[in-house]
């Protein structure tokens, strides 16, 4: 993939972690970008090494995020 094609926010799939990462600067350098992981862990990857995530890898990547939120909102309302 391109430098160029790449867009801050998206989410593309990293071939070399096999796993899908969102990347936060594209300005970086000409060859890398700067992804992170569920807001873990921020890293330099070479833009060869992306691809675009599909939508089942999407889905995936956000399903533990909506997972822990709708746990917490029924914590919540069990303290009510």
């Amino acid at each position: 993939m391109k430098n160029k094609d790449i867009k801050n926010g998206s989410l593309y799939f990293n071939v070399k972690k096999d796993r899908v990462e969102r990347v936060i600067s594209n300005n970086f350098s000409n060859t890398r970008v700067v992804t992170e992981c569920h807001k873990t862990e921020e890293v330099s990857v070479q833009t060869k090494n992306l691809r675009l995530a599909t939508s089942l890898e999407v889905e995936s990547y956000l399903a533990p995020r909506q997972a822990s939120l709708l746990r917490r909102i029924g914590s919540a309302l069990h303290l009510i």
